[in-house]
């Protein structure tokens, strides 16, 4: 019995849709590529495709858990390129040993999230506004850190020591990059942060309804600084990611990424005013949006048109959560009406 109920929740949830869409997306791109004469659904394929989803996961990560607070983050670009242009400039210019330069990095980068989290926490900035105009002093920053005097242009630094090498192109049993590792440990460990834990349980709270959490002693200012931190600190380290697997940094990292993360929060099931949602669903977000990347490649399809049906994407993503919030909501007018009655009718009107 209980086993059936399970399976039939299972069904109605968000995650078997996210699934049967995946499949049929698999479906559609074996078959299109091989009436042309090709092959997707390859070992190398997925391998690829797993490997594609390493950057934009900790950018997905950082902003889907700050989005279960009903905020959103549209600096994590600008914070991403600061990341990598930030550590190879502290290893190459500065001499800085990795460890060292890593952690400063990192700390640079929350830092920039911390500035966020004031301006909408302290000054009432709407979160989209707030990000916006950060995204572009992050890229002022930017500038200021890879500008070369003697050329008067930003420079393009090119680098490699053991440790870019390392992270960059290691690869477990020559077969899975390290990265992948780290990217499946991140979606493992914010996982259970959010479901099993304290804070996991504010941070849907505070996203759910900020008023009744703070009433109940919860501390949503709280939440807010620390997520937003966090997104950033994600963010500097997919840049870092990014520039350890090409080999340098420039101020076109991550330029084709401003709404990967966001999208795949909200394809995953993130509700965009916050409460409901989790990392399993980022995670099927970020296969659906780059097996549709890898797709388009394989048969041809023009860039572009990769590009502007992410839009798409983005725009059906927000419809249907836009759909079910305004379902939530009449249903929970309709369960509050009964009690409406029985208190006007206890009252004689």
């Amino acid at each position: 019995m209980g086993s059936e109920k399970g399976l039939s929740k299972f069904l109605k949830s968000k995650m078997f849709t996210l699934l049967i869409i995946l499949a049929a997306l698999i479906i559609v791109f074996t078959v299109w590529s091989a009436l042309l004469g090709k092959s997707f659904f390859t070992v190398d394929t997925l391998l690829s495709v797993v490997d594609l989803l390493v950057v934009t996961s900790f950018l997905a990560i950082g902003s889907g858990a700050l989005l279960i607070t009903g905020n959103m983050d549209l600096s994590v670009v600008s914070v991403g390129c600061v990341g990598g242009l930030f550590i190879v400039v502290a290893m190459k210019t500065w001499l800085l040993p990795w460890p060292v330069a890593l952690i400063v990095t990192l700390v640079v980068c929350a830092a920039f999230g911390l500035i966020n989290a004031v301006l909408v926490n302290e000054f009432n900035f709407q979160p989209f506004i707030a990000t916006m105009a950060t995204s572009s002093v992050f890229k002022g920053f930017q500038m200021l850190i890879s500008w070369d005097a003697k050329t008067g242009a930003a420079q393009n630094f090119s680098y490699s020591n053991p440790f870019t090498k390392f992270l960059g192109t290691y690869e477990l049993f020559g077969v899975i990059p390290f990265t992948v590792i780290i990217m499946i440990v991140a979606f493992i460990i914010y996982g259970v942060l959010l479901s099993k834990t304290k804070f996991g349980t504010t941070v849907y709270l505070v996203g759910g309804n900020p008023q009744a959490a703070r009433l109940s002693g919860l501390n949503p200012k709280k939440a807010s600084y620390i997520l937003f931190a966090n997104s950033a600190a994600l963010s500097g380290f997919a840049g870092i990611v990014l520039a350890a697997r090409t080999g340098q940094a420039n101020q076109l990292a991550l330029s084709s990424n401003m709404f990967t993360g966001l999208t795949a929060a909200l394809l995953g099931g993130i509700a965009f005013g916050g409460g409901s949602g989790g990392m399993g669903g980022v995670f099927v977000g970020l296969l659906i949006l780059n097996i549709f990347n890898k797709g388009m490649a394989i048969v041809n399809l023009d860039s572009y048109w990769a590009a502007a049906m992410q839009g798409v994407v983005l725009v059906v993503a927000l419809s249907l959560d836009f759909s079910r919030a305004k379902k939530v909501t009449k249903i929970k007018k309709d369960t509050s009406q009964p009690e409406k009655i029985v208190e006007t009718a206890g009252t004689g009107r």
